[in-house]
């Protein structure tokens, strides 16, 4: 099985009254990623209509080196300090491979 692209979910539970600043912050990192780093093919952050707590952030990488030369940014860093400073709750982080379309 190809991993390649890469979609990576991952999912958050933040407080109500965090919640407008960590959109900042997934706001922030999804823009810089998709600018600066050239395996970042989509980054977006989406919560559920009925649970605005919960925060999902879907990215699309070339491949497994892209989204390991993602976690290395400084902007990654902003985000992954502002994740822990605002005490934002990891749920999950999948790896997952497209099976359709195809490529």
């Amino acid at each position: 099985m190809t991993t390649a692209p890469l979609t990576i979910v991952a999912e958050f539970r933040v407080s109500a009254e965090n919640r407008a600043r960590f959109l900042e912050l997934c706001a922030y990192d999804s823009e810089r990623s998709v600018a600066d780093e050239k395996g970042c093919q989509r980054f977006e952050a989406v919560s559920p209509i009925d649970d605005p707590q919960t925060i999902i952030l879907v990215e699309v990488y070339d491949d497994e080196a892209a989204f390991d030369t993602h976690l290395a940014t400084p902007h990654f860093k902003v985000f992954a300090d502002g994740v822990k400073e605002l005490g934002v709750k990891e749920i999950s982080v999948r790896k997952t491979a497209r099976h359709a379309p195809r490529a």
